[in-house]
């Protein structure tokens, strides 16, 4: 089959599936040159709305397909193949009355070519599906029958036969697009579901348009929904933004960066959900003055969707089931193609092969805590930095657990000494101090180093390393930390003065070996932040929740509710179990909150005792996207051996938490039998 890998190429573990448009129409009688054929006049005659508007958009190397041809979907078979795409699911337009079956599918059926992988995806509703409907429009009003759908169904059981055809184990992967064009659904799924076994082809595995935010399938009697650009995301339309050519035009412009942003941020649904991705949209050709475009489209911006989708794609999904689909391989009425135009060339298909045959996106593991001791043994890494030590002429009082407190700092010259100040002036005052200067580019090694020259009352130690990341330098931190006690803090925050002393006797209180506490927002110069700031009423909220709750694990599944790695103080043995800080720039400090619950009651201490800095220069800034599938991958982790969580150890107390999983919408992550189910 043309989907083999081409020599030298790694078969991809991610299955692409791009749509592919049917023309719907035999060739026209008589002698008509491809460019003159119905599904390209109006590409040609599309012309731009607006400065800088990218139309007509025409055919690059493989010119003016047309597809009922064979050798023209030869060429394009291979160049998919080529360029790591699977196979193609053909878009099966609304059969007529006859409901009969398209002609260049039933060539495809019965030539056998292109020797390539495909599916069938029935179009219920307009070639417009997917883009939104108008208030109008007719073709929204067609419904089927269940007979029509059995008359479809029964045209299409040889063509599910075909060994070229998709299948997800041994069943044959049908999609519709819109379920509500179908009378009596269910009845209609259950009635394919016995044509095909009766015709001996397999249970088909049935799937429909929609998003995250989508109804179970399971209630339409399928199996999974697909996503489907350009629906989903939440845009602020641009319309007023750009410089119009044409005065009639009444469309709508969105901006293509924005949406994939706005995709990749949604949620997991619980059932099974297929993600998809779009080169571009611009449907000028098909809808003139009316059309929906998207602007700043590029071939990076989809490169990145696409690999972020396949990275997403492999962690939810294994096996046959790791399907992504691409809208679309052909659909030039909607400025939407991967097969190569006069302007971009193959662009949009090399983005594409590099982001599927990139080598998997492993979640970063936590180093062991042997591991992250080697690090300071001798002959480790820190024999490679340059390590500056106080001199404690005039050393506080030692009663109490040794504190070791671990500083990472990068580029805080403007804030580290006072964050210093706070620790040195803690009512616990049997400390040392560990400060590991990330490779700032700022003044803050000079800043540490001048500090320990002058602090006579605790230990301190400034480590200067090359930059390595947060989680590095905690860890090296760990590595260097000898109290029986670790408490961590960042380079730009502050500590009440009793902090310490509060967090230890809550923790011996509740026989717990980690607490976090509640968190007072002050900006650059100390003052406190706005309740009515949108980030602070947002955790003021988590944390509110978190207190009315059970367990503080019923919101921190959702909500970060540490604020940071810098609110976390714990007992030094438990490193022994959770290990260290994994790489992750964003959620390290959640996935390692969420690891040390498998191992110790997490205690929270409703009292202000960290003062978060909220300024300019935070290191966590606005990395949204790289957060969500960090959260992703953390939450993956996290529920994959749910069932061994204490919090699961008495039934009652598992269903009511399990319960609460399903409805924040997190039930996606429990895995398919993983878990019993509430109740």
């Amino acid at each position: 089959m043309t989907s083999l890998p081409l020599p030298g190429q790694a078969a991809p573990d991610v299955r692409v599936i791009a749509y592919y448009r049917l023309p719907g129409v035999p060739h026209p009688v008589g002698t008509v040159a491809s460019e003159d054929l119905p599904e390209w006049i109006g590409v040609r005659a599309a012309r731009p709305r607006f400065a800088g508007h990218e139309q007509p958009q025409l055919p690059g190397e493989l010119g003016y397909c047309n597809v009922r041809e064979d050798a023209v979907r030869d060429a394009q078979a291979a160049l998919a193949c080529a360029h790591a795409i699977s196979g193609f699911c053909y878009v099966l337009g609304s059969p007529g009355p006859t409901m009969g079956i398209d002609p260049t599918l039933a060539d495809i059926v019965a030539s056998g070519r292109p020797d390539f992988p495909f599916c069938i995806c029935w179009e219920t509703t307009s070639l417009h599906a997917g883009a939104g409907f108008g208030a109008g429009d007719e073709l929204r009003e067609r419904r089927y029958s269940v007979e029509e759908c059995i008359a479809l169904i029964r045209g299409l059981v040889h063509v599910f036969a075909d060994r070229r055809y998709l299948r997800i184990g041994d069943r044959p992967l049908f999609i519709v697009s819109s379920p509500d064009s179908i009378h009596h659904v269910q009845a209609v799924a259950a009635r394919w579901r016995d044509e095909c076994a009766h015709a001996g082809v397999g249970d088909p595995y049935i799937a429909c348009y929609g998003g995250a935010m989508g109804a179970d399938p399971a209630q339409l009697g399928f199996d999974a929904t697909v996503e489907c650009p350009p629906l989903g995301g939440f845009l602020r339309g641009m319309r007023d933004e750009v410089a119009l050519i044409d005065p009639n035009f009444t469309g709508d412009v969105r901006n293509y960066r924005s949406y994939v942003g706005q995709m990749l941020l949604s949620s997991r649904p619980a059932h099974t959900m297929f993600r998809s991705i779009m080169p571009e949209w611009d449907e000028t050709a098909r809808a003139g003055d009316s059309a929906k475009i998207f602007v700043n489209a590029n071939a990076e911006t989809f490169g990145f969707w696409a690999e972020r989708t396949v990275d997403i794609t492999r962690l939810r999904f294994a096996g046959d089931e790791r399907l992504m689909f691409v809208r679309a391989w052909n659909e030039w009425d909607a400025g939407c193609h991967l097969e190569p135009d006069a302007r971009h060339g193959r662009r949009y298909l090399e983005a594409l092969r590099a982001a599927v045959l990139r080598p998997p996106q492993r979640t970063p593991e936590r180093p062991s805590w042997d591991a992250i001791r080697a690090w300071a043994a001798e002959g480790g890494g820190l024999a490679a930095t340059r390590v500056m030590r106080s001199e404690p002429s005039e050393p506080g009082p030692t009663d109490g657990p040794r504190v070791s407190v671990v500083i990472p700092a990068y580029n805080h010259a403007h804030y580290v000494a006072a964050a210093l100040d706070s620790v040195l002036a803690q009512s616990h005052a049997n400390l040392e101090i560990i400060v590991v200067d990330d490779g700032s580019k700022d003044s803050t090694g000079a800043v540490l180093d001048d500090y320990a020259a002058r602090c006579r009352t605790h230990a301190l130690t400034i480590v200067h390393q090359p930059n390595a990341g947060a989680h590095e330098a905690i860890n090296h931190g760990l590595a260097l930390a000898r109290g029986e006690v670790v408490a961590l803090m960042n380079s730009d925050d502050l500590y009440a003065p009793n902090r310490l002393e509060r967090m230890l006797a809550e923790m011996n209180r509740c026989g717990a070996a980690l607490a976090i506490s509640n968190t007072r927002f002050v900006d650059e110069r100390g003052n406190d932040v706005a309740v009515t700031d949108p980030y602070v009423k947002q955790l003021r909220r988590a944390i509110a929740e978190a207190m009315r709750s059970p367990d503080p694990l019923y919101v921190l599944i959702q909500s970060n509710i540490s604020m940071s790695t810098g609110n976390f103080v714990f007992r030094r043995e438990l490193l022994e179990r959770t290990g260290g800080f994994c790489a992750m720039r964003v959620c390290h400090d959640w996935d390692f909150l969420l690891a040390a619950s498998y191992e110790t009651p997490l205690t929270f201490i409703d009292e202000p005792l960290y003062l978060y800095r909220l300024h300019g220069a935070n290191t966590f800034s606005s990395s949204r996207v790289q957060a969500a599938f960090e959260l992703e991958q953390l939450l993956t982790r996290f529920f994959e051996r749910i069932a061994m969580h204490p919090l699961l150890r008495e039934p009652a107390r598992a269903a009511h938490f399990l319960e609460h999983v399903r409805r924040m919408g997190l039930g996606g992550y429990i895995g398919r039998g993983a878990v019993p189910a509430a109740g």
